[in-house]
């Protein structure tokens, strides 16, 4: 069975199949590993004119679909449906040995990972709360994907590819906390203004109880030993992104006093024993790049070297502070600065996947045409925007199903001086809540650093494998350490012997294994036989 893709002949639409392929961890044209896809030029070129012309629908979920495929009525058994809202047709269709589809996939994908929604954006009246709750980019992946498993059932053969995160993993959350200030200063007076204006008297007795801590020399702010003490009770650890903000003050403008109240010294005993205890428990120390610098490399790259100066040990990755983000010029700078991973891509009042993508990416510059080196972990849920939304932890839930239905990451901000609760109240119980529930889905939980380096290792490994008389015969690189393989089987075989791997999980559709360490000529050889 073949897989017959309508696609444009460019950039975008290779890109979008480099990403596909790497994805999943598919080697074109070599042996088990060539996916059965054929490209073909569509009749119609696709031109896209910032605007969402339609919808299909894929696991219960509407994706935006930026032209509209050809009609394939009449072609075969329907896959997959396109509406424009007044007509609905298949857009993917089984015929026979053959699986049409002419939904553009890899230039929607190429579009999307080259930030072509932000001009969607811009644009857009209605529905982006909708949309962006949607990791849609990666829906556009699954339905491909799910297309590469029939034609493998159909032949009666198992389909390899790279686990996407360790040990059995169905998905991965990535904890991070921003530093902004780690002393209560200007919002001693801000603070009970916001409360009576919004006539919450009640809670004035909570900053009255804040002020008694802060008497008695316990700082509000100050609140690193409860999150090791949440986090560390269940195994898990998170990144902290440290600001160094020099934004002038004006004191007739309030807008500029949380600049004053987010000065602190990198130097100062307290915060150099702050970096040293966290670095040497298996926190992450980041750099939380200040509000100008995400369009000033050099101010960047000075803030990264004064944190590693204090820190005594070099800085991975971070976050631009307010989310500020001007795409490629502040990916440049990072990459100038030395930094290897950025978690700022997404949104202070939305909730959801600023270009629906969940996974980790190295976002496509269309203009030089290739891949930036940094590595994007898109943000997801950011604690302000999580409390203002009516019913808080159902959205969560909603984003984390999305996120296990494709296996991406969800990436949480929750600011670190919020784990006061006379300040924040409720604030660290939902996140405690979302932690143990993650926990029970089996998610991978980590650092962004964590991440960077699982992403960063499993972008270097290669599978290579063949299928014939019953034996799949899989060969990983790089030799020398474990890797993670998924195997999805038809219904009509079974695995009855492995050699040189350990099978970590198994449902009634696939099943992933640990390899044992490889070395030199070695491989991993699995038994099938008829059920």
């Amino acid at each position: 069975m073949n897989i017959i893709l309508q696609t444009a002949k460019d950039s975008i639409a290779d890109e979008g199949l480099n990403y596909f392929m790497s994805l999943y961890g598919f080697l074109p044209g070599h042996r088990g590993n060539q996916i059965p896809i054929q490209k073909v030029t569509p009749d119609t070129p696709m031109i896209v004119d910032n605007h969402i012309h339609g919808w299909i629908t894929w696991k219960d979920e509407k994706i935006p679909v930026l032209q509209s495929p050809a009609d394939l009525t009449d072609k075969g058994e329907k896959l997959l449906t396109y509406t424009d809202g007044t007509v609905s047709y298949p857009c993917a269709a089984v015929r026979n040995d053959d699986i049409l589809i002419s939904l553009d996939i890899f230039s929607h994908v190429g579009l999307f990972e080259s930030g072509y929604m932000e001009k969607i954006w811009n644009d857009l009246k209605d529905g982006k709360k909708e949309i962006i709750a949607i990791p849609f980019a990666d829906y556009y992946c699954d339905f491909l994907f799910s297309c590469v498993r029939i034609a493998q059932k159909n032949a009666k053969a198992p389909l390899v590819h790279k686990s996407f995160w360790p040990e059995g993993k169905n998905c991965a959350v990535c904890l991070t906390h921003d530093v902004d200030e780690v002393k209560k200063t200007y919002q001693w007076i801000t603070n009970p203004l916001k409360l009576i204006k919004r006539g919450k008297l009640g809670n004035l007795k909570l900053q009255f109880r804040s002020l008694i801590q802060k008497i008695r020399g316990n700082e509000p702010y100050w609140t690193f030993d409860e999150i090791l003490r949440v986090e560390g009770s269940r195994e898990v650890m998170s990144s902290f992104y440290f600001l160094k903000e020099t934004g002038e003050v004006n004191p007739l403008d309030s807008g500029t006093w949380r600049h004053y109240g987010r000065r602190y010294d990198f130097n100062n005993i307290s915060m150099r024993q702050l970096f040293h205890d966290l670095n040497s428990q298996g926190w992450e120390v980041g750099l939380h790049g200040s509000f100008y610098s995400y369009l000033d490399p050099e101010k960047l790259r000075s803030e990264k070297e004064a944190l590693e100066h204090s820190l005594g040990a070099s800085v991975t990755g971070g976050r631009q502070h307010n989310l500020n983000l001007k795409i490629p010029e502040t990916w440049l700078n990072q990459e100038k600065a030395g930094l290897l991973y950025d978690t700022t891509l997404g949104y202070n009042d939305y909730l959801g996947f600023r270009w629906g993508i969940s996974f980790p990416f190295r976002p496509f510059l269309l203009k030089e045409n290739r891949n930036l080196n940094i590595l994007e972990i898109p943000l997801a849920i950011e604690d302000l925007p999580y409390f203002r939304s009516q019913k808080p932890f159902d959205q969560f839930l909603k984003i984390f199903n999305h996120v296990g239905n494709t296996h991406g990451v969800l990436t949480l901000l929750w600011h670190h001086s919020v784990f006061n609760e006379n300040e924040f109240p409720g604030w660290e119980s939902d996140y405690i809540k979302i932690l143990d529930y993650c926990n029970e889905q089996n998610a991978w939980i980590g650092s962004g650093r964590q991440i960077h380096e699982w992403w960063t290792q499993r972008e270097k490994t290669t599978i290579d494998w063949e299928y014939s008389h019953e034996i799949l015969k899989i060969v990983p690189y790089p030799r020398g350490r474990h890797h993670f393989i998924k195997i999805y089987l038809p219904d009509s075989l079974k695995i009855t012997n492995v050699n040189n791997a350990t099978i970590i999980m198994c449902d009634q559709n696939s099943c992933e294994i640990k390899t044992n360490v490889i070395q030199n000529e070695e491989f991993i050889e699995i038994t099938l036989s008829e059920i």
